[in-house]
């Protein structure tokens, strides 16, 4: 073995090695840094690493065999080995190496010592795009402002080395603010852009200026006037103005999309502008607004992938909502065949399949696994991680969501329903002070803004049972609101003040509020339902019969009607089942009530989904107990107890009345024993 490596020695295998060692280094190194800016795919990156490695046993056996000279490269067998020669030979061989191994220092310390401001890198690429200024004479022009502002930021959203604000957290600024330093803190981004647009016949005049939010200094400022049919030419131009300006590195499939205009008609592109630009709000009107507009703009270009992919989108997102009609969501799947027969690459045809398997298909896991490749091509559209999130909900992974959520909120750090969604998540997996944390940062949930929220501050002060809390927490919601009435009278009803519960829920049913939310049949009806019985409920406690007979006749009317028209969805179907069923307890028909509970629970494909199969059975709990079936409800609350997001405590069992007929039962008074105040959370991501 001594003789091999001797051997070695002798033939300058070793300086061989070496040398083949920092050469190669100093390869992959250029290629690394070079490439990208020629757009050569990384895939000729990979290539050389692999050539390199198994280039190297090549080339020691080649250094075996052959041995550079100062007279040129020889067999081993033709070298003269005195020693005058060797020592030549293997001072030449060592400037080389010595010469290469320096470079590759030199090289590696420049990339080390060039200032960067990493970990804060990615705050110096980061940029927020305000509202565009509409400078339009027309008010039918108005939506191009915002249009345009959208369609940049969604290329924008599409460059991986970017962090982008999305347009729902930058909305409720000004187009011209005068505090820029301070927006740019809240949303936690080192750059604004400003914007206006002039629209005038068939011509559009668009103006922007990029802002270094810590100087105020202008990094840049154009002025684009163009034809109208140019309009993405501008906003592509744009996107890379200030992908350059910020030092992005673009992906070649990155420069490509910026590039590549999605339609050649620009009427049709106009009317995708102006549906992308309305609000935010899934409210049923806004969806009919949406998916109206997008059958004008394919209806103009049949070949428009991205409109076909948003009018699937939100077909399907109506079709779940109940409201859509069968016809719809055929549309629906022929939309998404269609985008998907023209772009099959797009990541927004993707995206637009996970909403149809989500909503139109309820195949959760299916529509999770076509969105994970979309969120590394839209890295920075926050609603990929929002619909991630939501997905993993329903498979119970919770602490994924969880996650999902956050980068959501980190995209989207203003958007009500995302900060929403992450406390209401947070206290579906029984993290009830992370959440009250949470919310405390805003004013969400106190005020009339966002009125689904309103219930989940006091909801996580009741499971921890803390009625003071929450009764300071309801002073200093809206007094008159509806949905603010309704949890007055839930507190009052855990208080057992029985009158003041049926004024405070007679004004809210009174009012005829049209309000859904999650509280309340996870939202599939009215909430003012769910209120009225609730009222029946107290002045049933409170004595007085009559008139809680004559809701819950109410009710049993109004479900009967319901059911009897032609349902388009599970959801809605079973929740005006578990009303009549909780009506027919009420009335005292115990035994139809229960059909009408099971029904519900049959009625349900996905019954059993992590988020809202909980919610479900709570319901056929409450129906078992108002009919006094302890055997049955017992079992199903305890199993509640022990699964996230049920938002059921044993405090709350113990305050709420609805479970009073279950309280002499020897098996619901153990329940109470042994549970705990709070579920056992879910680990934290």
């Amino acid at each position: 073995m001594t003789s091999f490596f001797t051997e070695l020695q002798r033939r300058n295998v070793h300086r061989a090695a070496l040398f083949y060692a920092g050469a190669a280094w100093l390869l992959v190194q250029i290629a690394t840094q070079v490439f990208p800016f020629f757009d050569i795919p990384n895939a000729t990156v990979r290539i050389i690493v692999i050539a390199v490695v198994i280039g190297f046993p090549f080339a020691m056996l080649f250094s075996w065999f052959y041995e550079w000279t100062p007279q040129g490269i020889k067999l081993e067998s033709e070298i003269d080995r005195s020693e005058s020669v060797t020592r030549q030979t293997g001072k030449t061989m060592d400037r080389w190496i010595i010469a290469v191994l320096a470079l590759a220092v030199v090289l590696l310390l420049t990339d080390r010592l060039t200032p960067s401001k990493a970990p804060a890198g990615l705050a110096d690429k980061s940029i927020a795009v305000l509202p565009f200024e509409n400078l339009s004479a027309e008010p039918a022009n108005a939506f191009f402002a915002n249009g345009i502002q959208d369609e940049i930021l969604t290329g924008l959203a599409r460059i991986g080395d970017l962090k982008v604000i999305s347009r729902t957290s930058t909305q409720r600024y000004s187009s011209r603010p005068g505090n820029i330093a301070e927006i740019a803190k809240e949303l936690a981004v080192a750059h604004i852009l400003e914007g206006s647009v002039q629209k005038s016949a068939n011509r559009i005049r668009v103006n922007v200026q990029l802002i270094d939010a810590a100087t105020d200094n202008h990094l840049w400022a154009e002025t684009y006037d163009r034809e109208l049919d140019d309009v993405f030419a501008v906003q592509s131009e744009v996107a890379q103005k200030i992908a350059a300006s910020l030092k992005a590195k673009l992906t070649p499939a990155e420069r490509v999309a910026l590039t590549t205009s999605p339609t050649g008609n620009p009427a049709a592109y106009a009317l995708y502008m102006k549906a992308r630009a309305s609000s935010g709000q899934m409210s049923r009107q806004e969806i009919d607004q949406k998916i109206a507009v997008y059958r004008q703009a394919v209806a103009l270009d049949p070949d428009f992938a991205l409109a076909w992919a948003e009018l699937s989108r939100y077909a399907s997102l109506a079709v779940w909502g109940g409201y859509g009609d069968g016809q719809l969501a055929l549309e629906s799947q022929m939309a998404l065949d269609r985008a998907t027969a023209l772009a099959p690459e797009l990541p927004q045809v993707a995206k637009a399949r996970a909403v149809f398997l989500y909503y139109g298909s309820r195949d959760y896991a299916g529509a999770l696994a076509v969105l994970e490749p979309v969120k590394k091509a839209l890295p920075g559209d926050f609603d990929v991680w929002l619909l991630s999130g939501l997905l993993e909900r329903r498979l119970g992974l919770w602490q994924q969501a969880v996650a999902d959520f956050e980068r959501a909120r980190l995209l989207a750090p203003n958007d009500d329903f995302v900060i929403f969604t992450v406390a209401a998540t947070q206290a579906l997996i029984g993290h009830y002070e992370a959440t009250l944390a949470l919310l405390a940062e805003t004013r969400l949930g106190l005020d009339a803004d966002v009125p689904s929220a309103l219930w989940i501050r006091p909801q996580c002060l009741w499971v921890l049972g803390r009625l003071d809390d929450a009764e300071r927490t309801l002073a200093q919601m809206p007094a008159g609101l509806p949905a603010v009435q309704s949890l007055q009278g839930l507190q009052a009803l855990y208080r057992r003040d029985y009158p003041e519960a049926i004024e405070q829920f007679r004004k809210a049913v009174a009012s005829k509020a049209d309000l859904d939310w999650d509280l309340s049949f996870s939202s599939y009806i009215p909430a003012r339902i769910d209120w009225q019985l609730r009222l029946a409920m107290s002045e049933q406690l409170a004595g007085a019969t009559e008139q809680a007979r004559a809701d819950y006749e109410q009710l049993k009317a109004l479900a009967t009607t319901a059911l009897a028209a032609e349902h388009k969805s599970a959801n809605p179907e079973a929740a005006w089942r578990f009303v009549l069923a909780m009506a027919l307890a009420g009335l005292g028909e115990s035994d139809t009530a229960v059909e009408q509970a099971q029904q519900a629970i049959a009625t349900l494909a996905d019954a059993n989904d992590a988020l809202e199969g909980p919610g479900w059975q709570y319901y056929l709990a409450v129906t078992y107990a108002m009919t006094g079936n302890a055997a049955k409800a017992v079992p199903i609350l305890d199993h509640l107890l022990h699964r996230p997001s049920s938002l059921l405590t044993v405090e709350l069992l113990k305050l709420d009345p609805i479970w009073d007929p279950l309280r002499q039962d020897a098996r619901f008074r153990s329940l109470l024993a042994e549970g705990s105040a709070t579920r056992p959370a879910v680990a934290a991501p």
